[in-house]
């Protein structure tokens, strides 16, 4: 049994001074490759700390490499490299790096890579042929105007055609000098938090799209996570955290799947109105790709009182290196952002906004958007028919909300989540789980990986499916009869 003196570990966390003191005995050689650890619960017992205590340090010491787990078996000492004794206690002391591992596992059995993580949009469905005309007419037809400066907020011509877009696919009635043009989500977004200025507090969904954190972190700003329920954001956590503004993505929310209702919405809108200075900010983001019914209206669409500032992309629609997105803002914040930041240039070309201007005015748009959605569809449809045939389908559960390129898939297994990425990572898939995009309440949304499914065939699909069911102890062939 392995027994440490947790009285030594100064001003360390517990947990923090267990997996150091395993490692190091790992290194040293004093636990050799191979070794069976204790198990979590004898390790509590042994040291009279809780199980979390045991559980992190073991997690810690799986992620960087030094223990391996095997289910319903447990943690095992990796193998490690042999080092000069100098070097023992150096921080270059350490086994193979988990790209190393990865590497030479691939180089040995060539296993495919499988990444279950990409939502990019399905590029080989570009419409190539279209679009090359649209650039040739727009070169034709417009060249007095291509080298000029663009208006700080777009060309006039594409924010006409979004405005036209959005009132017919999404009953928003907004006018063309409302939309900013920018290139990309996170580059607006930057603009938008320098306009509400810094006295603002915002309220994020958790879990969710994290990445809106680091922007506010970056800009020195307050945020608070609030937990979301079966229709979305929880209002009486919004109400209780302090915020003024709320950024939610009720069309599609990421990771969940959730589409808010219609109540909800109507809710987040009373909230907002209650109090001057609170604004939604509204991602709506993919929202085109809805597979059941039609589209829920957008709560821009609902505001009477101009409290949405709404945002959506083209790189989701159409592809992703078409770094064109745009916000709409309420009549007073954008008389605001006139006077105030006309002075940045806008980041797109004008080339780019003309040549997606004739894109949408000809009808390519649309008919681009109904013939992915029919592709997506029907990708989603054997990516589950993959799933409904493979052995792994007795002890997963499908969380389907119907909205977007990706599902849950909730496993039924004893190994953590990060036992559960680490071992799919040394076989090559690449995923994700419900867990990473959550701060509170871990546990609630554990053992459930996110599918993206937009980028994936249905043969590295069916590769990915039979290597995780290996892993939990199922028997299942793989295609071309390997085994893990």
């Amino acid at each position: 049994m392995l027994t440490y003196d947790l009285s030594e570990k100064g001003n360390l966390a517990i947990y923090e001074y267990l997996y150091q003191c395993i490692k190091e005995d790992i290194i040293n050689g004093r636990l050799a490759g191979g070794a069976k650890l204790p198990s979590k619960r004898k390790m509590a017992q042994q040291h009279q700390v809780s199980l979390k205590t045991v559980e992190n340090a073991y997690e810690q010491l799986l992620l960087e490499g030094y223990i391996t787990a095997k289910e319903k078996q447990g943690y095992f000492v990796m193998e490690t490299e042999r080092r000069p004794a100098g070097m023992q206690n150096t921080a270059k002391t350490r086994i193979r790096s988990y790209a190393e591992q990865v590497a030479g596992r691939q180089e040995k059995e060539s296993l495919p890579v499988v990444d279950l993580t990409s939502n990019r949009a399905a590029i080989e469905k570009f419409p190539y042929d279209t679009w090359a005309k649209v650039m040739r007419e727009v070169l034709s037809d417009r060249e007095n105007v291509l080298l000029d400066t663009v208006p700080f907020a777009g060309v006039y011509e594409l924010r006409a055609e979004i405005a036209r877009y959005l009132y017919e696919y999404r009953g928003m009635d907004v006018a063309p000098e409302q939309i900013i043009i920018g290139a990309g989500t996170e580059y607006l977004y930057g603009r938008l938090l320098q306009l509400l200025g810094r006295d603002s507090i915002y309220a994020i969904e958790d879990p969710g799209y994290h990445r809106f954190a680091k922007i506010y972190q970056a800009n020195a700003l307050q945020w608070r996570y609030v937990e979301i329920d079966e229709e979305g954001i929880r209002m009486d956590s919004l109400r209780q955290c302090g915020a003024n503004v709320v950024h939610v993505s009720p069309g599609h929310h990421f990771p969940t799947g959730i589409i808010m209702p219609v109540g909800r919405r109507q809710e987040i809108l009373d909230w907002a109105e209650e109090e001057l200075g609170r604004y939604i900010i509204e991602d709506d983001y993919d929202s085109e790709f809805r597979f059941c019914k039609r589209p829920i209206p957008s709560i821009q669409s609902m505001d009477k009182n101009h409290r949405v500032i709404y945002f959506n992309t083209f790189s989701k629609t159409i592809a992703p290196s078409i770094r064109i997105s745009y916000m709409v803002l309420p009549t007073a914040l954008m008389d605001r952002y006139v006077s105030t930041m006309n002075f940045y240039a806008c980041t797109v070309s004008a080339f780019e906004q003309y040549a997606l201007a004739k894109f949408m005015r000809k009808g390519y748009f649309d008919r681009h958007i109904h013939r992915m959605k029919n592709f997506y569809r029907n990708k989603r449809d054997k990516i589950l028919e993959v799933l409904q045939q493979s052995p792994l389908c007795e002890r997963v559960e499908i969380l389907e909300k119907g909205a977007g390129n990706h599902f849950l898939m909730r496993v039924t297994t004893d190994l953590s989540d990060t036992e559960l990425k680490w071992i799919a990572a040394q076989n090559s898939i690449r995923l994700d789980c419900l867990s990473e995009y959550c701060v509170q309440n871990k546990e609630k949304y554990a053992h459930t990986i996110i599918v993206n499914y937009s980028d994936i065939e249905e043969e590295s699909f069916r590769w990915a499916l039979g290597l995780i069911a290996q892993t939990l102890g199922i028997s299942c062939p793989l295609p071309g009869g390997g085994k893990l």
